[in-house]
């Protein structure tokens, strides 16, 4: 039997809009910021499903589908 799971995300950050694509239909995002408030979050529909980041630091994505485990991102927006 296949295990269900959201380990072949494709998450990409372009300036300040995070794209997020390859994830299970109805997977919850949550984005966090470093110190753990929470910035945005938004359903997953196919095929993909952009976030914008507030500003430049280090964020948190979650990935939370009811039939998997929750997939976690570390996201870091620069000027590099």
């Amino acid at each position: 039997m296949r295990t269900i799971t959201n380990k072949e995300a494709s998450v990409s950050l372009d300036n300040e809009t995070l794209y997020v694509s390859g994830l299970l239909v109805d997977t919850m995002l949550f984005l966090y910021d470093s110190q753990g408030e929470l910035c945005g979050k938004c359903k997953f529909t196919m095929p993909s499903v952009t976030l914008t980041i507030p500003q430049k630091g280090v964020y948190v994505l979650v990935m939370s589908h009811p039939n998997c485990q929750p997939e976690v991102r570390r996201i870091v927006y620069s000027n590099i």
